[in-house]
């Protein structure tokens, strides 16, 4: 008898509850059990419907509204230099053609850089047909494919980078070359120091957007030296430092 008051006091507050979340109107009779089940089952879909995935009530017109769905995820930005795997491949194949007739002559290797930094990092090489396509324009075409692959070739250096990055050219096939220039130390007659220094590309420039894309192919640079990747070091002009 002594538990009474306790169970007492139970149910009233479990009542008290029940009675805070599903009241009922005044115009609808207890006895009514479809006017209860229809309350009830009104209830349970607004206190539930956020935690349903399937509910259609899930989608908002809402430009804030941050729930994500995998098939309304945007197409990726570049057009036909977007980074995804046919068009990188497509890039590395016209790269390929283009080198076989052309040679290294109209190939440039290609480095990326933070702003204010003097690590240079190598992200690949840029062929073109130089006969019909200006360097400058064929950089500018590639560039977002090429700065979308430096930032995940360097995603510690570059990554956060992105948007900002610079990108810079040097000749052809001259990473061994580019790596040993240091001040005083360039062979007499072999090349000039000029030649060691990396030169800024623009990243838009007028009629970039009209080179085709059997004129211009860019071969994405990948790590294989346990991660340590290759870079070399210049001022801010790309020049060696003294």
């Amino acid at each position: 008898m002594s538990q009474w008051p306790r169970i007492r006091l139970f149910l009233t507050c479990l009542l008290s509850m029940v009675a805070s979340v599903t009241p009922f109107p005044s115009n609808r009779v207890w006895g009514s059990s479809s006017a209860v089940q229809r309350q009830l089952q009104s209830r349970s879909s607004i206190l539930f419907s956020s935690s349903t995935p399937d509910d259609e009530s899930l989608d908002s017109d809402d430009p804030s509204y941050l729930y994500y769905r995998p098939q309304s995820r945007p197409a990726l930005n570049g057009g036909s230099f977007a980074y995804s795997e046919p068009n990188i491949r497509r890039s590395a194949n016209t790269f390929l053609s283009i080198r076989s007739v052309g040679g290294v002559d109209c190939t440039n290797d290609v480095y990326a850089r933070v702003p204010n930094r003097f690590e240079y990092w190598y992200i690949g090489k840029i062929a073109r047909t130089d006969g019909t396509v200006k360097l400058e324009e064929a950089i500018s075409r590639c560039w977002n494919m090429m700065e979308e692959h430096a930032v995940r070739l360097r995603p510690v250096e570059l990554g956060r980078e992105f948007g900002n990055l610079d990108i810079w050219i040097a000749g052809g096939d001259s990473e061994l070359v580019m790596s040993q220039a240091v001040a005083g130390n360039v062979a007499a007659g072999a090349k000039s120091i000029e030649k060691m220094n990396l030169r800024k590309m623009e990243r838009e420039v007028m009629g970039s957007d009209k080179v085709k894309l059997l004129e211009v192919g860019f071969m994405a640079e990948y790590v294989t030296n346990t991660g340590q990747g290759f870079y070399i070091v210049r001022d801010d002009q790309g020049k060696i430092m003294q």
